[in-house]
């Protein structure tokens, strides 16, 4: 039985520095048949030229497209429907995967619908993926049910690093593609989406995805108050769409965690956007009181007041 085909769909902007060992790391795939879509999104850094040795080198194996600068989202729905690949795996133009990630997951999914999703651990590291570090998480495990994974997320405030799914491409058709309208947690927003049309989710317990540590440049640092309301804007598609799957107490409570989470992150800067996560919160209902953060600052909220914590936290920096 022929295998089928998967898609490493990679956005590229200026990545001069770290395209190349990522490149490496999925031409190193284990799993034979496969295929590389590279989206360069009008670099300025060299990063295009980089693309072209490479698609020099392997025609067979590389589609390159080149395109104006339309943001990653942009890049990424390209890529995608360039695609030829059964199953895609979405992979950062500055992270990694180990040699059989992709292998051990289509393994794991042989016997499964086309409804079931992928993951595996990620891991931080900085310039050296044999010096990464595991992040404690509770997500890296199997789970019944892709919205019961989202819940993971928002009561406990944890996420999974995009590259750790692999996925059916009827699962996306499903979802729908990125968002182009967003600056900043695209990647989250696109899988809530396509979490909650998972059957399922199978964690592959030794196949990872290696984090490059962000920087400066990242996209996921911007600070800007455009990208903090886009971020609040992504919050509110989670609100949207999950509702529309399940209006519950359980799902309220943990979208009321994750409107307290923004709240946390950018307080006292942004008093608008804070305002209105406040009202969100109000017109989610939830009449329990929910904490987030460490367990000190979990304390500090009981003995204080969420606000008041936060202006201690602030005060004591």
């Amino acid at each position: 039985m022929k295998k089928p085909i998967v898609s490493i769909v990679i956005p590229v902007y200026n990545k001069a520095a770290f395209v190349r060992e990522t490149l490496e790391s999925a031409l190193g795939q284990t799993y034979p048949n496969l295929e590389i879509v590279l989206v360069d999104d009008g670099s300025t850094d060299g990063s295009f030229e980089i693309l072209k040795e490479y698609f020099a080198k392997y025609p067979d194996k590389i589609q390159l497209i080149d395109q104006e600068n339309q943001g990653v989202s942009v890049a990424t729905n390209v890529g995608t429907a360039a695609a030829r690949g059964e199953y895609i795996q979405f992979l950062d133009a500055d992270d990694l995967l180990s040699p059989d990630k992709i292998n051990r997951q289509i393994k794991l999914l042989e016997s499964q619908s086309e409804s079931v999703l992928a993951s595996c651990e990620w891991r931080m590291f900085q310039d050296n993926p044999k010096k990464s570090y595991p992040i404690p998480y509770g997500v890296f495990r199997d789970f019944n049910f892709g919205l019961d994974l989202l819940l993971q997320f928002w009561n406990h405030q944890e996420m999974n690093q995009p590259g750790v799914y692999l996925t059916h491409r009827s699962l996306i058709e499903k979802a729908g593609p990125w968002d182009e309208s967003m600056t900043i947690n695209q990647d989250g927003e696109f899988f809530t989406r396509v979490l909650l049309h998972a059957e399922k989710v199978l964690f592959e317990s030794k196949g990872n995805v290696y984090y490059r540590s962000p920087g400066e440049g990242n996209v996921s640092q911007q600070k800007s108050a455009k990208a903090i309301k886009s971020l609040l804007d992504s919050y509110q598609c989670y609100e949207r769409e999950v509702l529309k799957f399940e209006d519950s107490k359980r799902v309220r409570i943990a979208l009321k965690k994750v409107y307290q989470k923004f709240i946390y992150d950018v307080f006292p800067h942004y008093p608008d956007l804070i305002a209105k996560a406040e009202s969100l919160i109000q017109n989610l209902g939830v009449a329990e009181k929910t904490y987030i953060g460490g367990p000190k600052f979990q304390l500090l909220s009981k003995l204080l007041g969420f606000k008041n914590a936060l202006r201690l936290k602030r005060f004591l920096g």
